[in-house]
C-alpha cells in the first residue's frame, strides 16, 4: 500500500513538475513576446520622438531665420526712416530760411514803398547867381558835381531844383529869370546822362520866398539862388551819410 501511494505520489509530483515546467516555458515565451512588443513600441516611439525633434529643430531654425530677417529689415527700415526724417527736417529748415528771406525782402520792399511816399532829404546845395544872370560860376559847378557823385550811390531818388531871384526888377521878369537859373542847373546835372532828366523836378518861384532881406545888398545876394535837394526813401542814403546842407560859403562872389 505504501509502495502504491509512494508511486502515485511520485507520479503526481512528476506531473506537477512537468506542468510547472510547461507553464514556466509558456510564461517565459509570453514574457518574451510582451518584451518584444514593448521594444517595438519603444522603438517606434523613439523614431517618432526623433522625427518630431528633428522637425521642431528645423522649425526653430526657420523661425530664427525669419526673426533675424525681420530684425534686419526693421533696422534697415528704421535707418531709412531716420535718414528721411533728418532730410525732411533739413528741408523744413531750408524752407523756413527761404520763407524768412522772402519775408525780409518783402519787408524791405514795403519799407521802400512806404519811404517813397515820405522821402527824406539826403543832400542839399545852394548855388548863387550874379545880378540879372543865369550862368553858373566855378563854385556852383563844383557843388553840382558833388551832388552827381551823391546820387550815383542811390537806387531810388528824386532831385528838386527851385530857382529864385531878389526883388529887383518886375515880378514877371523875375519869375522868368528864376526858371532860367533852374534850367541852367538842370542842364549841368543831366550832362552826359549823369542824372536822368525824369528824376528831376524843376520849379521857378521868382522873387517869392526870399531867403534873406531884400533891403540889403548881402540879403539880395543870398536871394539870387537855386536850391537843389536830393530826396530818397527813408533809410536809403549815399554811403550811409545823413542829410547834409551845403549853403553858399560866406564871401562867395557871384559872377
Amino acid at each position: 500500500m505504501d509502495s502504491y501511494v509512494a508511486r502515485r505520489f511520485g507520479i503526481v509530483a512528476l506531473g506537477a513538475l512537468v506542468a510547472m515546467s510547461t507553464i514556466g516555458c509558456a510564461t517565459k515565451k509570453m514574457v518574451n513576446q510582451d518584451v518584444d512588443q514593448l521594444n517595438s513600441k519603444l522603438t517606434n516611439l523613439n523614431n517618432t520622438v526623433n522625427q518630431k525633434t528633428s522637425e521642431n529643430a528645423e522649425e526653430i531654425k526657420s523661425v530664427d531665420a525669419r526673426a533675424e530677417t525681420g530684425i534686419a529689415q526693421a533696422q534697415t527700415t528704421g535707418e531709412n526712416a531716420g535718414q528721411q526724417a533728418s532730410k525732411a527736417d533739413q528741408d523744413a529748415q531750408s524752407a523756413n530760411t527761404l520763407a524768412q528771406h522772402g519775408v525780409d525782402e518783402a519787408t524791405k520792399v514795403q519799407q521802400t514803398v512806404d519811404g517813397m511816399d515820405n522821402p527824406q532829404p539826403v543832400k542839399t546845395a545852394t548855388v548863387l547867381f550874379a545880378l540879372n544872370r543865369s550862368t553858373l560860376n566855378s563854385d556852383a559847378k563844383a557843388q553840382l558835381e558833388a551832388l552827381q557823385q551823391t546820387v550815383s550811390g542811390l537806387k531810388y531818388y528824386t532831385v528838386d531844383v527851385t530857382g529864385y531871384t531878389d526883388k529887383t526888377g518886375p515880378v514877371s521878369y523875375n519869375l522868368q529869370l528864376s526858371h532860367q537859373r533852374a534850367d541852367a542847373v538842370v542842364r549841368y546835372l543831366t550832362e552826359d546822362d549823369k542824372i536822368p532828366l525824369e528824376k528831376i523836378h524843376e520849379l521857378g518861384y521868382g522873387e517869392d520866398m526870399p531867403k534873406d532881406s531884400n533891403h540889403t545888398r548881402s540879403g539880395r545876394k543870398e536871394n539870387r539862388r537855386v536850391e537843389i535837394t536830393i530826396l530818397a526813401p527813408q533809410g536809403e542814403t549815399a554811403g550811409g551819410s545823413a542829410a547834409l546842407s551845403q549853403p553858399a560859403q560866406p564871401g562867395q562872389t557871384p559872377q
